[in-house]
């Protein structure tokens, strides 16, 4: 287990996380805790498995941490296991032909009897069947929400490791203006955007790209399968582009006018979604409320315009709490409002 051949965090900042685990298990009445993970959306499904193993995997896999004794990380494909113990950081084992069922024997060769099992994330209900089945007399409770809470502070490890996916994003995406043409298919666009990422020893996450004429557009957001749509001279493509530093994402939107200007219509959409942004970046500061986010946002309508999408919500490591709309757009409106 090299530390050469994948970034990884500090013994301490693990430590720190399941021991923060810990505490919430305790205060949930849970005696240990599945975290699932899948590789949906770039593998992004996998950050609660991450959070406790620094291991982004393939296929459904799980972390195990009992409230004492050594986690473990139980990976589904055998073939995927020497992998697994290259890059994470706690004892990996197979979950051999059913992660449920390998599992349940694990946490009986624990000892545990008549016990609560926390599980986290969306644990397929093959899995929870097969729990029921095999754990006779336990409970179990879905402790998700409150182990998300713990992912939503970010450490000073997390915050250098989301600077680095940011540079990534802006550096794809700087790779795409700098190498898009005319005559280019969206899927070549793509293909930019990803080789620039992998070159720097990102991970693509998001490539979502759209192009279409400035004058009677037609797509509001980026597709999320590319198309075999030829950029055109007058063009806008519009993009969502994130790349991660091992999970830990920047995020950009952007527009990109091909071989010309943009348009009035766009002028003004460029300089209310600029104005929005800076109103909303300038509230953002301890004590900021929800309806503070709203008010920031109320620039949108005021000039005849609407979202398609939030207007600010998290991201970077598999969260998007808080997600908040607009109140034009009558969704994303916290009821009751937070700070």
């Amino acid at each position: 287990m090299s530390e050469a051949l994948y970034p990884r965090f500090s013994d301490s900042e693990f430590a720190r996380r399941h021991a923060a685990a810990r505490a919430m298990m305790a205060a949930e009445g849970v005696d240990v805790i599945a975290v699932f993970g899948d590789s949906g959306i770039s593998r992004h499904n996998h950050a609660d498995v991450h959070y406790l193993s620094g291991f982004l995997g393939n296929r459904n896999n799980y972390a195990v941490l009992p409230a004492k004794g050594e986690p473990v990380l139980f990976v589904q494909s055998h073939n995927h296991v020497p992998n697994a113990r290259e890059a994470a950081s706690i004892r990996t084992e197979s979950g051999r032909l059913d992660s449920a069922v390998t599992i349940a024997r694990h946490l009986t060769d624990l000892g545990l009897k008549n016990a609560t099992l926390g599980y986290v994330g969306n644990v397929p209900v093959q899995n929870y069947l097969t729990w029921q089945k095999e754990l006779p007399g336990w409970k179990f409770k879905d402790v998700s929400a409150a182990f998300r809470t713990l992912r939503l502070v970010k450490s000073s490890e997390e915050i250098d490791w989301l600077k680095k996916g940011a540079a990534l994003t802006d550096a794809a995406l700087q790779a795409l203006i700098d190498n898009i043409r005319p005559g280019q298919r969206e899927y070549e666009l793509g293909a930019i955007v990803e080789t620039a990422a992998l070159n720097a020893g990102g991970l693509p996450h998001l490539c979502y790209l759209a192009s279409t004429p400035q004058d009677g557009a037609g797509a509001c957001v980026p597709r999320q399968n590319l198309s075999s749509r030829v950029v055109t001279q007058g063009d806008v493509v519009n993009t969502e582009i994130s790349i991660s530093w091992w999970g830990y994402s920047g995020q950009m939107h952007r527009p990109i006018f091909i071989g010309a200007g943009p348009n009035d219509l766009y002028k003004k959409l460029w300089d209310t979604a600029l104005e929005s942004y800076t109103r909303c970046v300038n509230v953002l500061k301890p004590g900021a409320t929800s309806e503070d986010i709203l008010d920031a946002a109320e620039v949108i309508a005021g000039r005849g315009f609407t979202i398609n999408d939030g207007f600010l919500h998290g991201f970077g490591i598999g969260l998007l709490p808080p997600s908040i709309g607009t109140r034009e757009a009558k969704r994303g409106i916290p009821k009751p409002p937070f700070t």
